[in-house]
């Protein structure tokens, strides 16, 4: 490996695959000179005692030591701390160069010989992980290390020449056919016959061959050694056989790939005969081959290429070769003057070389040598453009053709702007109009005469579509200057300051571009000129010629465009008083095309449903249903509407759970709603959205006063339905609170006898008998509900069920409900005053404080409240009778409640007399209790 001629690059130029595997697994952290080789190792090692062994083994590695200098070398290596990172830092570049060249080119099973600790071949069954791999090298230690660095990889211990293997459908010899006669005193090239000779090249490569199978695949990589010959590769494997032999690469960085034949061309006599044909090969200078090179430039001069050719032997070097390779080009000959041009060893024919390369098709090798060559301008641009044109750098390649000045480019500018505009036709279609434009904005910047129709139409559309307007306007005068009807039509939107038609605001703006929709449309009919010009007609009142525009936008438009169309067209034609159904047929359509939102539906549904039209409104208000609609679409004044609509299409049902969306959203609704709500709901009176309905609806007719009604509407309920239990309890409850205990009784005793005998519910009959004994203590008569009660448990329990025990007197009945308590706090708002006066003693007596704000003594004004709150301060809880509050009271209570910490229980529906709120005061006694633990703060 020679300190001195082998290149580097900056690891930040390597994939980042590569050096993240490279990181991870062998420690290599960057390149490293073959120069700086003492002074790393000096970092690693500090003694230079410690270091003496293995820079004896690293000079004699350099100095073509053979194989054991090779073991001598590498033992040594591994024994340094991350050594072996050294190593693969020293073959970075090369291994870059592999690692973007080999994968691909791989086929079967796969050796590679001088694997060392194995980052190439691993990193290469990454890349082909279906491919079966084998690693191949001398050094035990080398080998033991790759193992564990690479288990993937089948591994073998042997030199090549010896080894015993089975052969292998690729064989991979990277940087290591010349190891162990390195001299770092070769030059840098070596002629065939040098190199053959150097390396041994034709008695060791068929020792390697063995390895390979007949068809097999040699790749060839001569590394950072010293003493390469392309050249010298290509045409020995041809001597010993093998076929499609073919270069990868340039200079430094080279593979030679070729296919082994059925055997190797390894007669003795041959061979002989090669090394005698070797030593007699000497080449001729130029000079002593009577060449008049003056003459030569004469002829080439004078277009007189075959005339050069003559004269100048093919085997030629130097400037001969050079003039010869320019005969050659000019001849079209490329593949013969690439020869030429090689031997000619200058910076001139390099220089011609690259153009060659591009005739040839072989863009890549070229490129970075015309990138140099660019600033002198001229064919060097032109021959860079076609390179960047077959790259697929199409606006790259279009400034160097425009750069190059050149006539003969006027062709591949052509080229180059279809490729262009194939790409902004392919971004179009995709909805990236910024990619549209910046192509369009390039070519303009570039030379604005080379912009086509095509893209000025493209480059119109998107400039719009971003509202870049100004530049719009600039396209668009082109187009109209070319006598195109897009042109009048952006020149019309630009004015308007839209994107589309879709944008405009006001109908009033259109008269300032008239002249440029007329003069579009006199060219072309163009649906957007149509739709606008159509559009100015309705607002002129001229309905005749906007329903002839707008029935030809609407037939030639497509998308939103076609559908605003069927919108004013519908718009037209009722105020030609054209029949109601074709009017609506054209929203649909319209809607179809472009929504309509929801609300705008159900109007439209309205309108057909009062036309007659129920199949059409049906249809309009499902449309409706799937764009959204509900009660939240609409406005207050609207939704009675709306309600009407649905019951009257779809059934109560649909009218009900509307509007009971909107009523639980609503915090104060109207009597009309809830009045409006009661009557939907009696359809489906046992649904819990309907008694919630109704619990409210009567609260609301509570909170207005109109008390009779309230019993009116209760008696017609009963009447329809006589064992009803939620209308007894509300009868019950409306005849405590007007202190009519008598009557009440009879309807809480009615409850009692439906839920024993037709419910046959224990627990209900048990909490409305004790409501009985709360009303009429004394009443003998109720005890035989209890003995009836005690015999249905019985029976149940005789069936193998477990109900609850009753206590044996009406007393403990009447109590069981509730706890002791001693002395807590309670604040209770709601309820009405029967309630109140009959409760608030009884609860006393069990040890409770009570402050109790009835619905008839508090009210609802600002002192009320206030009077509520400042007791809210001292109480261990707060019980808020749901169903005779209304939310002005109630919730402002809650709210300060719970800003003070005080446990709030809400009452929902029917409190269904003392016993409900008994009932749901055993459920809160365990928060009173927590609270008066903790004190009130």
């Amino acid at each position: 490996m020679d300190p001195s001629l082998s290149p580097l690059v900056n690891s930040r130029q390597m994939p980042d695959e590569l050096r993240l595997y490279l990181k991870e697994r062998f420690s290599v952290l960057g390149p490293v000179s073959p120069g700086r080789f003492e002074a790393e190792l000096a970092k690693r090692v500090g003694s230079p005692a410690k270091r003496e062994p293995l820079l004896r083994a690293w000079r004699a590695y350099l100095s073509g030591g053979g194989r054991e200098a090779v073991r001598s070398f590498y033992q040594e290596i591994l024994k340094v701390p991350k050594g072996e990172a050294l190593v693969y830092g020293m073959h970075l570049p090369f291994l870059e160069f592999y690692a973007r060249e080999v994968p691909s080119r791989l086929e079967g099973r796969v050796l590679e010989v001088g694997a060392f600790t194995g980052a190439l071949v691993g990193y290469l069954q990454r890349k082909r992980p279906e491919l079966s791999f084998h690693a191949l090298d001398g050094v035990e230690e080398a080998v033991e290390l790759g193992k564990k660095r690479v288990p993937e990889v089948a591994w073998h211990l042997a030199w090549a020449e010896e080894a015993d293997l089975p052969p292998f459908d690729t064989l991979l010899l990277l940087s290591v056919f010349p190891e162990g006669l390195v001299d770092q005193e070769l030059e840098s090239r070596l002629e065939p016959e040098a190199f053959w000779k150097r390396f041994s090249f034709f008695e060791r490569l068929p020792l390697f061959a063995r390895l390979l199978r007949p068809g097999g695949l040699l790749v060839y990589g001569h590394g950072p050694f010293l003493g390469k010959s392309p050249e010298g590769v290509e045409e020995g494997l041809r001597r010993l056989g093998f076929q499609e032999v073919e270069r990868v690469g340039e200079g430094e960085y080279f593979l030679v790939l070729a296919r082994r034949p059925e055997a190797l061309a390894l007669e003795e006599e041959w061979l002989e005969e090669v090394l005698r044909e070797e030593e007699a090969l000497a080449p001729v200078p130029a000079l002593a081959q009577s060449l008049d090179l003056a003459e030569a430039r004469e002829l080439l001069a004078a277009g007189r290429y075959a005339e050069v050719l003559v004269r100048l032997p093919e085997g030629a070097t130097g400037e001969a070769a050079y003039l010869r390779g320019r005969a050659l080009f000019a001849l079209s000959r490329f593949a013969e003057a690439e020869e030429c041009l090689k031997r000619a060893m200058s910076e001139e024919a390099e220089d011609l070389r690259a153009l060659v390369l591009v005739e040839l098709g072989q863009y890549e090798r070229a490129r970075g040598r015309l990138e140099a060559l660019a600033g002198r301008g001229g064919r060097y641009r032109l021959y860079l453009g076609r390179v960047y044109l077959s790259l697929g750098r199409y606006a790259d390649a279009l400034r160097q053709f425009v750069e190059s000045g050149l006539p003969e480019a006027e062709g591949y500018v052509r080229e180059a702007l279809e490729r262009i505009t194939e790409r902004m036709r392919r971004f179009a279609r995709e909805g990236e109009w910024a990619e549209v434009s910046r192509r369009a904005e390039f070519v303009e910047d570039l030379a604005p005469g080379l912009l086509t129709r095509e893209m000025l139409r493209l480059g119109l559309r998107a400039a719009l579509l971003q509202g870049l307007f100004a530049r719009a306007e600039r396209y668009a005068r082109r187009l109209a200057d070319l006598d195109e009807a897009e042109g009048f039509l952006g020149l019309a939107l630009s004015a308007l300051r839209v994107r589309s038609p879709l944008d405009l605001r006001s109908l009033e703006e259109l008269k300032p571009v008239e002249p440029y929709l007329t003069e579009a449309l006199a060219r072309a009919e163009i649906p957007e000129a149509l739709l606008l010009l159509g559009m100015l007609r309705e607002r002129e009142g001229r309905y005749r010629e906007a329903l002839y525009l707008l029935e030809r936008a609407a037939r030639h438009g497509e998308g939103e465009v076609a559908g605003l169309a069927f919108h004013h067209l519908a718009q037209v034609k009722r105020a030609l008083r054209r029949p109601l159904r074709e009017v609506l047929g054209d929203h649909k359509r319209a809607h179809a095309l472009r929504a309509y939102p929801a609300p705008y539906l159900f109007r439209l549904a309205q309108e057909a449903l009062a036309g007659d039209e129920e199949v059409l409104a049906r249809e309009l208000l499902s449309r409706a249903r799937d764009a959204g609609l509900s009660e939240e679409g609409v406005g207050e004044e609207e939704l009675e509407g709306l309600l009407s609509l649905l019951e009257r299409l779809e059934g109560p049902w649909a009218a009900f759970s509307v509007l009971y969306q909107a009523l639980s959203r609503t915090p104060r609704p109207p009597l009309e709603l809830l009045a409006l709500a009661y009557r939907l709901s009696r359809t489906f009176r046992e649904s819990p959205e309907a008694e919630a309905v109704r619990g409210q609806y009567l609260a609301a007719l509570y909170a207005e006063g109109r008390v009779e009604e309230v019993e009116g509407l209760l008696l017609q309920e009963l009447r329809a339905h006589p064992q009803a239990l939620e209308v007894l309890f509300d009868l019950a409850e409306h005849h405590e609170a007007k202190g009519d205990w008598r009557q009440a009784a009879e309807y809480w005793q009615k409850a009692l006898e439906v839920a024993l005998y037709r419910e046959k519910d224990l627990e209900l009959a048990r909490e409305v008998l004790r409501n009985l004994l709360f009303l009429r203590p004394h009443d003998e008569s109720l005890s035989l509900y209890l003995e009836e009660l005690r015999a249905v448990g019985r029976g149940l329990a005789a069936l193998g069920e477990e109900p609850r025990a009753l206590p044996e007197s009406q007393e403990e009945l009447l109590e069981e409900a509730l706890p002791q308590f001693h002395g807590e706090h309670l604040l209770v708002v709601g309820g009405h005053t029967q309630l109140r006066s009959r409760l608030k003693p009884f609860l006393e007596s069990r040890g409770l404080q009570v402050d109790w704000f009835d619905a008839d003594s508090a009210g609802v004004g600002k002192e009320a409240l206030r009077r509520i709150q400042n007791r809210l301060e001292k109480a261990h809880g707060l019980m808020i009778v749901s169903s005779y509050v209304g939310h002005d009271l109630s919730e402002p209570v809650r709210l300060e409640a719970e800003r003070l910490g005080v446990p709030v229980h809400i009452i929902p529906g029917r409190a269904r007399g003392a016993t409900g709120f008994l009932r749901a005061l055993k459920a809160f006694a365990p928060e009173l209790f927590k609270k008066a633990l903790k004190g009130v703060q």
